[in-house]
């Protein structure tokens, strides 16, 4: 996998998923329209993001769901400097308590790096071999990430592309249980995953699920992202090695 390149050509599930099993650590940056988001990787897990988007930040964020007030919002602003995120400013106002704060950092994290799995242009770059150094990080297992943000996305012809149509024949890995253990994936879906005792084609696992059509073809795309199934015919590609670039690109953080 190189170090950089186009999301277009690499789409940004199947990328996260090259990046676990390789056990990166660095910082992974993407720029899309104008806006990047930088995403800290330990050991192939997502633990950290920041974007140069003022609607992705932490503020807006708890506007958006209610949890401040606007009037919170303006004043805790005119706290924030260099070095001085906002997240420590609404503690010191008492805004949120500490474990709020928690709750918040996490969260925030978490929608920065679901939002990237709707780009499907720009570029990508990785920063290998730094540490993250923050202080509260995601606990989230990279193939969970995966689902969900999988799970977010409404584009049908990304998904069509990706499972193949109704014709399109998948079965399950030969290791897909050592994986699904450490997964925390909605029983439904899961049950799905358990259907795939022989070879079958989409049409039919749409047939025997209780999940929608659409929400069965979204599973298939996450298995297969994930590595749980595979879809009969395909051609595995041969692994590679990351490129050793110094691509020191890191987005500021809010």
């Amino acid at each position: 996998m190189k170090s950089s390149g186009s999301l277009a050509e690499r789409d940004f599930p199947t990328l996260v998923q090259q990046l676990h099993e390789q056990r990166a650590t660095g910082y992974l940056t993407l720029t899309h329209a104008g806006v990047g988001r930088s995403i800290a990787i330990q050991d192939g897990g997502l633990v950290f993001a920041s974007s140069s988007s003022p609607d992705d930040r932490m503020g807006p964020q708890l506007l958006r769901r209610g949890r401040i007030t606007l009037r919170q919002l303006t004043e805790a602003a005119k706290g924030v400097t260099t070095g001085r995120r906002m997240g420590a400013v609404l503690v010191d106002q008492g805004v949120l308590s500490p474990k709020e704060l928690i709750a918040a950092v996490v969260e925030h994290t978490q929608e920065i790096i679901y939002g990237a799995f709707s780009w499907t242009e720009g570029q990508y770059r990785l920063q290998e071999g730094v540490p993250p150094s923050e202080a509260i990080t995601l606990k989230i297992s990279t193939p969970d990430i995966i689902m969900e943000g999988i799970r977010r996305i409404d584009a049908w012809s990304r998904i069509d592309h990706a499972v193949g149509g109704p014709d399109a024949r998948y079965e399950r890995a030969a290791t897909y249980a050592e994986t699904a253990r450490a997964m925390d994936a909605p029983p439904e879906k899961m049950a799905l995953l358990r259907s795939l005792d022989r070879p079958a084609r989409v049409d039919d696992l749409c047939r025997g699920s209780e999940l929608s059509d659409f929400e069965v073809c979204r599973a298939v795309w996450a298995f297969r992202v994930i590595g749980l199934v595979h879809r009969i015919g395909d051609v595995a590609a041969p692994a590679v090695e990351l490129e050793d670039e110094s691509l020191g690109i890191v987005v500021p953080e809010d």
